[in-house]
């Protein structure tokens, strides 16, 4: 029987509620993020550029009559929390005993 591998870089409760409010949406607002996990803008910004750094989201800055930012899962990061949740999933039926 196979195991469940979990992204211990995705598996921080911070990231993993960024990645589930982005994988359904092209892009999203900071403010929105920052709003619906209870966060602040430097917590939130610390995660942003972890995520970024590995290549996960893509940060989009846009200057209108103030600083509007967003964020987007990039494939990489899509498919990184795909795999997440699958594996997550597996573990979810073992645990049922549907493995």
């Amino acid at each position: 029987m196979g195991g469940a591998t979990i992204d211990e870089f995705l598996h921080t409760p911070a990231r993993l509620n960024i990645c589930s409010l982005l994988a359904p949406a092209e892009w999203v607002q900071f403010s929105f993020l920052r709003e619906t996990i209870g966060t602040s803008d430097s917590a939130l910004s610390k995660q942003l550029a972890a995520l970024e750094q590995v290549g996960y989201v893509e940060v989009r800055k846009e200057r209108a009559v103030r600083l509007h930012t967003s964020v987007r899962l990039t494939d990489a990061g899509r498919s990184a929390f795909d795999a997440y949740l699958a594996s997550l999933e597996r573990l979810v039926a073992r645990a049922r005993g549907a493995v």
